[in-house]
């Protein structure tokens, strides 16, 4: 592997790491009895660059490296299912975290100044904040899968 491709694999998982805290971060500030639309914007948009960032690098390594050198060793390791199901599944779930995001992100900074009062659409803005963090955990956790059985 190139140091290149070294450096966007070490940028994804930092940055995904750095998207999973700013949902986590969203989600707490939904939960405060003052809610501080400026801590709101803040968080929601680190959580939406982050998934972005994480998405194309991911996606680059993906493209350039992992298919052609890792999902071998993977496939003909003692783990076979590990990409067969858990990066297969990374690859069709993870469209959904830029999205949540960005749905997150416009909710904040157009509706941000209602969500003290409005309670339902706090509710509904905590449940996809929820959503996404879940979604998010578990693609760390699935990566975590896939890289130990890459190991050779």
């Amino acid at each position: 592997m190139t140091q290149t491709l070294s450096i966007l694999l070490s940028v994804h998982i930092i940055i995904g790491v750095i998207g999973i805290i700013a949902s986590y971060a969203t989600l707490l500030w939904l939960f405060k009895k003052n809610i501080s639309v400026r801590l709101l914007k803040i968080s929601s948009i680190t959580a939406f660059v982050a998934y972005i960032t994480a998405w194309i690098t991911g996606g680059y390594y993906y493209v350039v490296y992992y298919g052609s050198n890792v999902k071998p060793i993977i496939k003909d390791g003692p783990n076979p299912w590990a990409h067969s199901i858990i990066m297969e599944t990374k690859e069709h779930i993870f469209l959904f975290l830029p999205l949540l995001a960005f749905v997150i992100l416009l909710t904040v900074w157009f509706k941000g100044n209602n969500l003290q009062e409005n309670r339902p659409l706090r509710n509904a803005l905590a449940l996809v904040v929820l959503i996404t963090l879940i979604i998010s955990v578990f693609m760390a956790l699935g990566g975590v899968i896939i890289s130990g059985s890459a190991r050779l």
